[in-house]
Parts: structure tokens; C-alpha cells; sequence
């Protein structure tokens, strides 16, 4: 079970990830490099997977509660 805490503490790090896939894909798609911007756009689904498997996680903890 996740103390309240906890959860708060999930959902910071939740939009710390949401926002810096933002910020991947901003990057990603103003980059005229080919590689740069593969490399920039799979760092990018990373973050997005990590941000699911938080937000799995998260509302998890919180129908615990």
C-alpha cells in the first residue's frame, strides 16, 4: 500500500517524465540531423513507457488507499 506521501512523490515523478518527453519530442522534431533525431525520438518512447508504467503504478497505489 502507498502512503500519501508516496503518492504525491509518484506524481511529481510522473510529470517530470511527461514533460521531459515533451521536451524529447520538441527536440526530435526540430533537429535537421537524421541521426540525432532517431536518437532523440526513441529516447522519447522510453520516457513515454516509463511514464506508463508509472501511471500503472500509481493508480495502483491510489485504489489501494
Amino acid at each position: 500500500m502507498l502512503s500519501s506521501k508516496e503518492v504525491m512523490q509518484l506524481e511529481d515523478f510522473l510529470g517530470m517524465e511527461q514533460s521531459t518527453v515533451k521536451t524529447l519530442n520538441y527536440f526530435a522534431n526540430t533537429i535537421q540531423c537524421s541521426q540525432t533525431k532517431q536518437l532523440f525520438q526513441q529516447m522519447a518512447q522510453k520516457n513515454q513507457q516509463h511514464c506508463q508504467t508509472m501511471s500503472k503504478h500509481l493508480n495502483a497505489g491510489q485504489k489501494l488507499q
